[in-house]
């Protein structure tokens, strides 16, 4: 396939729009389209979905995981014979990795000099669609599905527990009974957050749903400011529970090992291969519980 025409493709998901493409790559939008029109008719079918922003069909979909690829070993290959533009890496990360365990991590980023990294925050259930769609090279997640064409490594496993204020687990869950635990306010993540239903099943049966107050939080920090502040219980990650103020742990038997594997694509990538091994090295120095 042609390689202005791919590059063309990506830099129009990118952007979102074949005028925003336009910009990027210093031509008209009308050359953009035509770049675009030539692919699909050598393809023989449509790539794109002409909407705002624009969206990749699935026959795109996997023409631009293709492409992105062949972008990445273009941009190393170019930069071992003359070190020219930084390659353009993308990694899908979930939240309470990077508001957890992360930091070390950027600081091993810091240190390449030929590497521009867009770090893409997921939900650790949504990171496979952006590596089988090309979106990102890598992502952390929490599925250990191997995807065709990609590589997977266990990191170990993030533990939660369930916590509150200290005056929210006295009131409401004072014997650390599941029964009194339906009946306490609870916060959530978002409406995709599925540990706290979990939690609630395992400690009191498959039926089991929530009766008290529901608050929806969607960001890591603040959503255990929000339980600090006392609106409910939740199910917090442990280094972050560790470093709260005035959290009580409702159980001790009430916790949840979210596994997290990094995977990425299959391609012979020494920055995708160096990266892969920053992160193993910052999880296991984080002490994540290890899995069997």
């Amino acid at each position: 396939m042609d390689v202005e025409q791919l590059e063309t493709l990506l830099a129009v998901v990118d952007a979102g729009s074949f005028d925003d493409a336009s910009i990027d790559l210093g031509i008209t939008a009308s050359a953009v389209s035509q770049r675009i029109k030539a692919l699909e008719n050598r393809l023989g079918a449509i790539l794109l979905v002409r909407s705002r922003p624009v969206a990749a069909t699935e026959q795109g979909t996997k023409v631009l995981r293709y492409a992105r690829q062949m972008s990445l070993l273009s941009a190393e290959f170019s930069n071992e014979i003359a070190s020219e533009k930084p390659v353009q890496i993308a990694i899908g990360v979930n939240a309470d990795s990077l508001s957890t365990w992360f930091g070390p991590v950027f600081s091993e980023l810091a240190k390449f000099e030929d590497l521009s990294c867009e770090i893409v925050r997921t939900d650790e259930n949504r990171g496979l669609e952006l590596l089988r769609t090309g979106r990102v090279s890598a992502v952390v997640t929490n599925s250990e599905e191997n995807i065709q064409g990609c590589i997977s490594e266990k990191l170990g496993a993030m533990r939660y527990r369930a916590a509150a204020k200290a005056t929210v687990a006295q009131r409401h869950v004072p014997t650390g009974s599941a029964d009194e635990l339906i009946r306490t306010p609870m916060v959530v993540f978002d409406r995709e957050d599925p540990l706290q239903h979990l939690m609630l099943e395992r400690a009191a049966g498959a039926k089991a749903r929530p009766a008290g107050q529901i608050h929806h939080v969607p960001d890591s920090v603040q959503f255990v400011a929000a339980i600090e502040a006392g609106m409910g219980w939740g199910m917090v990650p442990e280094p972050q529970l560790q470093k709260a103020k005035g959290l009580q742990v409702l159980n001790e038997q009430w916790f949840i090992d979210v596994p997290l594997y990094f995977q990425r694509w299959a391609v012979d990538s020494p920055i995708l291969r160096r990266i892969g091994g920053i992160l193993v090295t910052a999880a296991r120095q984080h002490d994540l519980h290890l899995l069997a």
